[in-house]
């Protein structure tokens, strides 16, 4: 019997989001700014004689937002092939994303699964992903970890149908000015980051939002605006909604303290992963 394990980080994405879908980076090409966090999916594949069974497990909630999909199917290639390369192996996730789904999910989850750290990628207008490191200053790094809190909204996040509101309302042009605005904004942060300016950085989770809202009605439905204002009544400085909306998970900046006595149960509590996947 053999049995094989492979695992992979899910990510928290900064700014920028949505933009690596083809409607948009085809024409304009696209910028993510994110972060891949100790949370992930394992796999595990066991062969013998007469049986194969394979099985996963992830330890962040159901459609969270936080690209357990990309991180899954990423993980199942590791596991089914003998492919080293992980850009190979992330086009390959979204080929087959692709061909499942009626709207485009985008490239962004399984390229932050496969190479980990905090990473600005870009998307040519061709299609092609540029990933590099951002280089940060240990004591920056630090700061920004220590303030950041994730917070699970107990409503699902589907990303099939937020990003098909949003690819209609590009198509038809009503949200390419926000669309192009929260590419800005993924360039803006790295900026921040590498600078050093942590209150700048908050002030761009907060305009990202603002913009992301205006992608499609329900992108950041009643319920997520209630609990940003909650998390900004009690030491929130920041929010910004992960993956493309309607549900899933909120990443705040502030006093960690205040917001964990606050949210609960209902906190996501993470590091940095630096690794990407494995095994």
């Amino acid at each position: 019997m053999k049995i094989k394990k492979v695992s992979a980080p899910v990510r928290v994405d900064f700014g920028g989001g949505t933009t690596d879908i083809s409607p948009f980076y085809s024409r304009y090409g696209g910028a993510v700014l994110n972060c891949s966090i100790q949370k992930y999916v394992v796999g595990e594949l066991v062969s013998g004689d007469k049986k194969t069974s394979l099985k996963y497990e992830a330890d962040v909630p159901t459609s969270s937002g936080l690209g357990t999909s990309g991180a899954m199917t990423l993980v199942w290639l590791a596991l089914i092939t003998k492919e080293k390369d992980k850009g190979k192996l992330c086009e390959w996730v979204y080929n087959i994303s692709q061909a499942r789904e009626l709207f485009d999910d985008g490239k962004q989850d399984q390229y932050a699964a496969a190479y980990g750290g905090i990473n600005f990628m870009e998307f040519s207008r061709k299609g092609v992903v540029k990933v590099s490191p951002v280089k940060i200053s240990k004591k920056v790094l630090g700061e920004l970890e220590s303030k950041l809190v994730l917070v699970y909204s107990g409503k699902p996040h589907y990303s099939g149908d937020t990003n098909g509101m949003a690819i209609r309302n590009l198509k038809s042009g009503r949200a390419l000015k926000h669309f192009k605005r929260v590419k800005e904004i993924a360039y803006e942060m790295r900026d921040a980051l590498v600078g050093g300016d942590l209150s700048r950085f908050g002030e761009l989770m907060n305009e990202e939002t603002l913009e992301r809202a205006q992608f499609a009605k329900g992108i950041v439905p009643p319920k997520i605006w209630k609990l940003i204002e909650d998390g900004k009544k009690n030491g929130a400085e920041a929010a910004k909604v992960c993956g493309s909306g309607g549900g899933g998970s909120i990443l705040f900046y502030g006093d960690v303290g205040k917001l964990k006595r606050f949210f609960g149960k209902r906190i996501i509590d993470f590091r940095f992963d630096n690794l990407g996947i494995r095994g």
